[in-house]
Order: structure tokens, then C-alpha cells, then sequence
């Protein structure tokens, strides 16, 4: 019987946290009954200033467009978008803290992500992950892209959706994960927004 309501609650809470909703913290709560390793949902954030989160790295790879923080019925998120840069091409990473993955195992990635004005997929939003990286050498480090839900043009504006469980128990060593944000300020189809939130890595 025990093991039967186990997985009958099992099953709940995942059927759970597939929905989407403009709610996001509500969403997440599930999450607790894991052990989370890392968690952020820049709570901190004073809106429309350039993202200073400490231990995060805010890079602007191409362009100098940078991820902003902003905050919107007191719920703090970290948000990309070339518009108005005056460039043609914009480029910018959101590096994380060093994660140490030797510790645990199984771990997986959750986020919500969101998007404004988003016209064309070349208007990207990526999920990426290093073992290599050192925490200042960015443009040497070896990037390997992972598969995670994020907003597309037809999706709800504002509408925070699930990224869904990205595995990363094959990794070992340090690693770091980075949002990268593809977009355009002189070209009005490659000016979206792009926002981040309730980040968990948890086993």
C-alpha cells in the first residue's frame, strides 16, 4: 500500500509541474521535496539596472548588450533583449556560479522562461553547459548545448513556461550552465525579450 501511494503521488506532482501558468514560484513549490544543490530567483533585483547577481557572470559576446535585471509585482527575473541597441548583432550569456557535481548524483535542471515581442526563432534562447570553463576565460571554454523548453513566437507573451527536467547526471568535475541570447537592434524581427526565473538544480 505504501508504494502504491507512492507512486500514485509521484505521478501527481510530475503531472503537476508540466503545466505552464503566468504564476511561477506557485509552480515550483513541488521542487522542495527534492534536494535542490542550487537555486536562483534573483530576488534581489533592482529593476532595469544592468544583472550583477553575485557569483553570476553577465557577458556581452557580440554587441554590447547586456542581460538586465527586472523586477514586476515584486518578483525579481533576469531579462535579455536587443532592442534599442543600435547593433546589428547582439550576442549576450548569463554564466552561473561553479557547480560542483561530484557530490551527488542524478541531477537535473529546471527554469521557467518567458518571451515578449519574439517574431522568428533565429531570435534564439539556449541552454548551455561547460566543464571546462574557469570562471574567467569565457571564449576558450568548450560550450555543449542542451535541450530545454523555451518560449517560442506563437507563445502567450509574458507566459512563464516550464522548461521541463534537463538531465545533467552524465557530468563530473565543476560545471556551469549559461542562458545565450541571439537577437538583432537594427533588425525589428530580431528584437525580442527574452526573461529567466526560478532556476533549481536539485537530485
Amino acid at each position: 500500500m505504501k508504494n502504491t501511494k507512492k507512486i500514485l503521488f509521484s505521478l501527481f506532482a510530475i503531472s503537476l509541474l508540466s503545466l505552464t501558468g503566468c504564476t511561477k514560484d506557485e509552480d515550483f513549490e513541488l521542487y522542495s521535496v527534492k534536494k535542490t544543490i542550487f537555486h536562483e530567483e534573483f530576488t534581489n533585483s533592482q529593476d532595469g539596472t544592468i544583472l550583477d547577481t553575485p557569483l553570476w557572470a553577465n557577458v556581452a559576446q557580440t554587441g554590447t548588450k547586456k542581460w538586465s535585471e527586472q523586477v514586476y509585482s515584486d518578483n525579481g527575473y533576469a531579462e535579455f533583449t536587443s532592442y534599442q541597441s543600435g547593433q546589428a548583432v547582439n550576442v549576450g550569456w548569463l554564466i552561473s556560479p561553479p557547480i560542483d557535481m561530484n557530490k551527488q548524483d542524478g541531477e537535473k535542471l529546471v527554469f521557467q522562461s518567458a518571451q515578449n515581442f519574439l517574431k522568428l526563432a533565429d531570435n534564439s534562447l539556449e541552454l548551455m553547459v561547460s566543464t571546462d570553463y574557469d570562471g574567467t576565460n569565457f571564449s576558450t571554454s568548450s560550450w555543449e548545448k542542451l535541450n530545454a523548453i523555451v518560449p517560442t513566437p506563437e507563445t502567450e507573451k509574458y507566459l512563464f513556461i516550464n522548461s521541463g527536467e534537463i538531465d545533467l547526471s552524465q557530468y563530473s568535475g565543476t560545471l556551469y550552465f549559461a542562458f545565450r541570447v541571439r537577437g538583432s537592434g537594427t533588425n525589428t524581427n530580431l528584437t525580442g525579450t527574452y526573461q529567466i526565473d526560478n532556476i533549481r538544480i536539485f537530485y
